[in-house]
């Protein structure tokens, strides 16, 4: 993405241009949920939005990959089978979201795009334009630093908001981003060299003051990709992970799915994709009973090999990870992306987070 266009808006004004965008969009925001916990959930005021608030432990991943998501309707008719794709969505807009949870959303579209293209996903990621509020303050358990995913963005935001306290400094960075400045361009202000140092400021402040969950990738990175982690590194871990999949469904960036019919009902049925987890047993079982992974250590090798290896790495053009912490904070056991990381690189493994 090239350098983004610069723009200023009040904070005052930021309401008045959020009822602009409702009065046009769908807008999904981070707000207070009925029990007073933080969600994404769709908003109808702009006085729904959180401004300070934790990331919400469920990723705004489900916005782009439902957890349980229609690909089509299908009956038979005289004999035929006839298939109906799911109809298109209205634009919607996803505002506030954190720098981590922006990049995963990119990694999602990539991922999707390549090969044989998903055109399901294609047309929920172009009906969907990504607002992002840098992290000025960084989250306690989160390592965005060492995954290229924060706190503030180059890439991956169609608008990029940053809190120089007064007012917000607005980067646009794409032609989604503009068409949504653009609803409300009057409360706009061209930014002066004044607020690029301030906004500049705001980072280098994030920057200096993660905490203690950091996570070396490059030297683990060496050592899986070149086959220097030992099988008895990996039982050592497994053991230590309840096998519950928690950590896979609240990664931004998982996207291990099956299939599944629902019985017909009025003789049509519906062909749904459903968010599943490498970490069950049952995830690789064949048809034929041959499960290639019925060994625990064989599944928590799959997964940090996918998030965490050259192979992988030069596929995709980043790391699988985008540093949010939730698996750190879901774990029951001890095996978050930090403390493998850490075990990977020392090669020991002593069943908690001393390496972390």
């Amino acid at each position: 993405m090239e350098r983004s266009a610069t723009r200023v808006i009040a904070r005052s004004d930021v309401n008045e241009w959020l009822a602009h965008i409702l009065h046009h969009r769908d807008v999904i925001a981070p707000t207070r949920s009925p029990g007073g916990d933080t969600m994404f959930a769709p908003i109808t005021s702009p006085d729904d939005v959180l401004w300070d608030f934790e990331n919400p432990l469920a990723p705004p991943k489900q916005f782009l990959l439902p957890q349980t998501e229609p690909l089509a309707h299908f009956r038979r008719i005289d004999g035929h089978m006839h298939v109906e794709p799911v109809a298109e969505q209205r634009e919607r807009v996803l505002f506030n979201v954190r720098s981590c949870d922006a990049s995963a959303l990119a990694f999602l579209r990539e991922t999707y795009a390549r090969d044989l293209a998903d055109d399901v996903v294609e047309r929920r990621a172009a009906s969907l334009t990504v607002v992002t509020l840098a992290c000025s303050v960084p989250c306690e358990l989160g390592f965005c630093v060492c995954t290229d995913a924060g706190p503030f963005l180059r890439r991956d935001f169609d608008v990029q908001l940053t809190d120089l306290g007064d007012a917000f400094f607005v980067e646009v960075g794409t032609d989604k981003g503009r068409a949504l400045v653009g609803l409300a361009d009057a409360l706009f202000q061209d930014a002066a060299s004044d607020d690029q140092a301030r906004r500049d400021a705001s980072e280098l402040a994030a920057r200096a003051h993660f905490g203690g969950e950091t996570c070396h990738f490059g030297s683990a990175m060496r050592r899986i990709s070149t086959k220097r982690v030992a099988d008895e590194l990996w039982e050592s871990m497994s053991a230590w992970c309840l096998d519950c999949g928690g950590c896979t469904h609240v990664c931004p960036t998982c996207y291990c799915f099956s299939v599944s019919d629902t019985p017909p009902a009025d003789g049509c049925s519906t062909r749904c994709r459903l968010w599943d987890s490498c970490q069950y047993s049952a995830f690789t079982l064949e048809a034929t009973g041959h499960n290639p992974r019925t060994a625990h250590g064989e599944r928590m090798k799959r997964r940090f090999h996918h998030k965490a290896s050259a192979q992988y790495f030069q596929r995709d053009g980043r790391v699988g990870c985008v540093g949010c912490g939730r698996c750190v904070k879901v774990c029951m056991g001890t095996t978050d992306m930090p403390t493998v990381i850490a075990a990977i690189r020392h090669g020991t493994w002593d069943g908690g987070r001393a390496h972390a």
